[in-house]
Formats: C-alpha cells, structure tokens, sequence
C-alpha cells in the first residue's frame, strides 16, 4: 500500500491493513508524507515504511499532480527502490493522485495496481480552500485531471470505493461492474469499544442541549451553515455546539461565531485522537453532520456518521445522497436541506423537545449498526477481491 498521509492515523487505511493481514496477506504499507517518525517499524501486524517528504514539498506535488507529474515520478521511482528490498505481488494506492506512480511502477514490475478513491477528487477540488482559492486555483487544471481520472482507473486492476453513488461514476467512464467493489466507511466495533470514556470530559460538555460535530473543518464541511442556524436554536433553548476537529477553515467560524453573538454557545476543541472521540460524541444530546451538498459530498460517507449511530446518539444529516438513504433507511436521525436555516432550527428545536423520540432513533442507529454498517460485516467485499487475485496469481505460476 502506498499513502501520501502521515500514518497513524488514517482510519479507513488502518482497517483495510489489518483486515488483510489477519485474512493472511502480508502487508507493507509505503508512506511518502511529511512524517519524521521511524524509517521502518511493525505496527498492528503489518510493516510501515516511510519517506520523509517536507510538508510545502508535498502540498506542491499534489496540487501540480494534474499538470506537472512530479509526484507520478516520485511516487514510482520510491515504490522501485522499495521493490529492490522487497518482493510484492501488488500495488494498493490510496487516492487518484496517487495512481498514476502506482501504476508507472506497477507496470514495470509487473503486478497490478488497486486504486482505492477515498473520495470523487475531481469533484473534492471544487471544495477545497487550497485548489478552489487564490493562487491554488491557477495551477488547477479540472480538464486534465478529467483526463487523468479516465485513463487511470481503467489500466487499474481493480478500483475501492466508498458508495454505490461513487461506482456509478466510474463505470460510466468505462469501467467494468466487476472491477469496482463498494468498501464504506462503516465503524470497526472492536476498536472503537477498546477507546476508554472520560466521565470528566463528558461532564464538562454537558448542558441543557449539547449537540457535537467531529472531524475536519474545511469548507464542504457546512459548519458555516450550522453557525447561521444557532442563533435561531438558541432562541429556545440554552444549546451548546461543541466543535471537535482542525482544519483551514477554522479561524473563519471562529470569527463568524464572535460576529453572530455566539461565540459563548460554540466551543472549537481543536484536533483530539481518535480514542477521545468516543467520549465527546457520548456528551453529546444530538450528533451533526451538515455537509455542503455538492457532486463531492453527494459520493461521500463519512466514518462519524456510524460512530455517532452506535454510541445511541441521534444524528441531524443534510440531503447529501448517501447520508440521506441511510439515516432515513435506518431512521436514526432527521435530514435537513443543506442551506435552509428555518428548516435546520426547526428540526433541531423538534428534537430538542422530544427526547422519547431522540431515544427511538438512537436506538434504531445502533441496531443498524450492528446488523449492518459495521467493518466486519464491509470489509468481506475487499477480502474476497485480493483472495480473487491470489488464486488468479497461483493459476499462472
């Protein structure tokens, strides 16, 4: 597996690694990140390799990897002079960009390459700051990268990725229903009850309604949307939003919190590891997720939708399509047009209102949860591709 991201953590590429790894494969996992911790080390069962690239180095080949392939060159000159330590039967890629190295490299040695797309990142460029600002935006080239994203996932042997809404995409551009295998984000059950609760944080974050959002702070994240709807929820009740989480887009709320006059209700946490996650989503009445509904997030399906549905806690989604056929499917939450403000005040004053309900949905999410959208239960999709492409690998030996 090759990733661009410092690791740990990466939810989703740890759960694969140790699915696999436990199915019998034999994992390495290549970082080429800004990340200065040990060249080589064991971790969870598999081995982590890592490259040292300096942050501004690698922003600047990601952003040019559409126009200029500097990070195609990097990413297959690194996984060659891997391969000169090491044997491998495959090449797993987390991301587009990442691809076109993977598959330079896997070409000339001969193995076939996995493109796991996290996300539509065509689509996700439209959203964020980076690539949708100045000067970011100069060096974007949507044409070529529509160009690129064709080419890719057709030479690639098999493609992951996290909705039905997101197959679609690819099997119109050419791809065979067969190759693409739907793996979501769904909660790791063992892991997450291994997190310990901390009563006092869950203390400090009670009040008379605390509703908590967890994970990134960038613009597709609709936390400015929130922010809008508070001084309505606020006319109420005494609500507290409790924001977990970082990202570009945070001095922004902060400032936006301070002009609307409810900077006092907003509490910004900051980033938190993922084991204290559990504990501030169990201080929560309500849990959000009010993403901007956009060609990006109408693919998506974020990990804290699952882990605010088993912790019994009911979730307030906007109509981005897979959080929408979920939630309402599992009727575990409400979901509310992304932009309409009365619409989001009112859900919430509703539900504020009705804790017999709130317990309801709670309890239909968790069930769902373990019926269904659990890693255990998910994962079986990507076992069964690499189980398929080891006996294809044996029958031609």
């Amino acid at each position: 597996m090759v990733l661009d991201q410092r690791f740990p953590p990466d939810t989703r590429v740890e759960n694969e690694a140790i699915a696999l790894v436990k199915a019998g494969f034999e994992i390495v996992l290549l970082i080429l990140a800004p990340d200065t911790r040990l060249s080589t080390e064991e971790y969870q069962g598999f081995a982590i390799v890592r490259r040292h690239v300096p942050k501004k180095f690698s922003n600047w080949m990601r952003g040019l990897a559409g126009t200029v392939p500097v990070l195609t060159w990097y990413i297959a000159r690194q996984i060659r002079k891997l391969r000169k330590e090491m044997t491998f039967d495959a090449i797993h890629a987390h991301d587009l960009y990442m691809c076109g190295g993977a598959l330079k490299a896997g070409r000339r040695a001969g193995v076939p390459v996995i493109a796991d797309l996290h996300e539509v990142w065509i689509a996700a460029l439209g959203q964020y700051a980076w690539s949708s600002r100045l000067p970011g935006k100069l060096f974007i080239s949507i044409r070529m990268w529509k160009a690129l994203e064709k080419k890719w996932i057709n030479r690639a042997r098999n493609l992951v990725v996290i909705t039905d809404e997101m197959k679609s995409r690819y099997t119109s551009l050419g791809c065979s229903d067969k190759k693409v295998i739907v793996l979501p984000n769904t909660i790791n059950i063992d892991a997450f009850d291994a997190y310990p609760v901390d009563e006092a944080l869950i203390r400090t974050h009670k009040s008379e309604f605390t509703l908590v959002y967890t994970g990134g702070i960038n613009l597709h994240r609709g936390l400015d949307f929130l922010l809008d709807t508070m001084p309505l929820l606020l006319e109420h009740c005494n609500a507290r939003l409790v924001i977990v989480g970082d990202g570009s887009f945070r001095a922004e709320l902060e400032t936006q919190a301070k002009s609307l006059g409810i900077a006092d209700h907003v509490i910004f946490e900051g980033w938190r590891p993922q084991a204290e996650i559990k504990s501030y989503i169990l201080a929560s009445d309500l849990c959000l997720v009010p993403m901007v509904k956009s060609e990006h997030t109408d693919v998506a399906l974020p990990h804290k939708l699952f882990h605010y549905m088993y912790l019994k806690r009911p979730v307030v989604v906007t109509n981005c399509i897979p959080m929408e056929q979920i939630v309402e499917a599992a009727n575990c939450g409400a979901v509310v047009p992304y932009g309409d403000h009365e619409a989001f005040a009112s859900c919430l004053i509703e539900l504020y209102k009705d804790p017999i309900r709130r317990k309801q949905m709670a309890s239909n999410g968790h069930q769902a949860v373990l019926e269904r959208y659990n890693w255990d239960h998910s994962v079986r999709s990507l076992i069964e591709m690499y189980s398929k492409l080891k006996e294809e690998s044996e029958g031609k030996q």
